[in-house]
């Protein structure tokens, strides 16, 4: 009878007193219309997720967010604007909210959040290396492949697998020369007359 209280002891310590920990938030990147947030791994111990919400000013959004990914990326946000986010998972085993986040949006002027990656150019790799040092003198930041923190390709050529991967994202893909007029004109430019190709902007 003692090992039996015992199975049973160690199955409640096991599975029963094992909740889900609450999720960790933190934003990622922040331009002046969209900001990417991201969270730890979840710790579910012994519970199965069944949903994860994100809230904007405690407003649920639409925006799916697929069960295999930690991060989100928000676009169309205002300029220059202040917001909070949390998330909420629901679990078999109850609803855990995470921390929350304020993050306000860059004002034109600030550089700081842009991230390119480059495709193909005409000039070979010189080109690209001048345009590294202009992003890193603008305080910017650059990527060898497109993620989800990009926010525009460089390129003066369709194709590639940067190119593939900035189509699948809507991600714009500008001529070099946008970079340069960001930098002489010191504050962010519209990317639509820069385009190579039609691709939804959603910076």
């Amino acid at each position: 009878m003692r090992e039996f209280w015992d199975l049973q002891e160690a199955i409640l310590n096991a599975f029963g007193n094992a909740e889900p920990e609450n999720p960790v938030l933190r934003v990622r990147n922040i331009t002046q219309t969209s900001l990417t947030l991201e969270w730890d791994p979840l710790v579910l111990k012994t519970a199965k997720l069944r949903s994860l919400d994100v809230y904007k000013n405690d407003t649920k959004l639409a925006q799916h967010v697929p069960s295999d990914t930690n991060y989100i990326k928000l676009s169309g946000l205002d300029v220059d604007h202040e917001f909070e986010f949390h998330i909420v998972i629901k679990t078999t085993a109850g609803k855990f909210e995470s921390n929350r986040v304020v993050a306000r949006t860059h004002q034109m002027e600030n550089l700081t959040g842009i991230r390119v990656a480059f495709g193909i150019f005409e000039a070979s790799e010189p080109a690209i290396s001048e345009l590294k040092e202009l992003v890193d003198r603008m305080g910017a930041t650059w990527t060898e492949e497109v993620d989800c923190d990009t926010t525009h390709l460089l390129a003066q050529l369709p194709g590639g697998a940067n190119y593939d991967r900035a189509v699948k994202h809507s991600i714009p893909i500008v001529k070099p020369d946008w970079l340069v007029q960001c930098d002489k004109n010191k504050k962010i430019q519209p990317a639509l007359p820069y385009y190579i190709v039609s691709v939804p902007n959603n910076e």
